[in-house]
């Protein structure tokens, strides 16, 4: 009776841990990502930021609930033999994650950025602006070279932050796992 209790708890917490780390990854990467895409379209702005980090952050968030992204990423590093812990798991499982969330969110973000994009040049069609003046707005012109720095930065921040949360998240709510090594 005392085992199926404990299985209980250690179930709920691992659902807690896995939740939490999923809002610290699609935060903190929401952060950064929103931060490198608004800077290279070269119209940096606050409010613009702001409101890209807000809509990615609540994607990010919303991903890592509904996916199961540890179970992808530990089922294909041990299809490869990779052993947990190690630097090929961690490298591999970085990879993983950072292809399941970077693509998404900068397709979604760029098709929001040319959508707003598009509503500007039509605004100032309407106001008599001559045409031969306004850009001409393609979407996987822009969409191309901003999936590829965000999954070059997506992955470098992953490698790096997805240890140390993971690490925070088990002192606090499993310490006896540091007891194991």
């Amino acid at each position: 009776m005392e085992n199926k209790m404990n299985d209980a708890s250690m179930a709920k917490t691992e659902r807690k841990i896995k939740n939490l780390m999923s809002i610290f990854m699609g935060v903190s990467l929401s952060f950064f990502l929103s931060f490198v895409g608004v800077l290279s379209s070269g119209h940096f702005t606050l409010i613009g930021w702001l409101l890209s980090f807000f809509i990615s952050a609540l994607i990010s968030i919303i991903v890592g609930l509904v996916i199961p992204i540890r179970k992808i990423c530990t089922a294909c590093c041990a299809k490869c033999g990779f052993k947990e812990r190690t630097l090929p798991f961690h490298l591999l499982d970085s990879l993983i994650s950072d292809l399941i969330y970077t693509p998404f969110l900068t397709f979604v973000m760029g098709f929001l950025a040319c959508f707003m994009a598009k509503r500007q040049v039509a605004k100032a069609f309407e106001a008599g602006t001559d045409p031969k003046l306004l850009p001409q707005i393609d979407f996987f012109q822009l969409f191309l070279p901003a999936v590829i720095l965000t999954i070059i930065v997506g992955y470098f921040l992953i490698f790096i932050l997805q240890p140390l949360f993971m690490k925070f998240l088990l002192k606090k709510y499993r310490p006896e796992a540091f007891l194991e090594n």
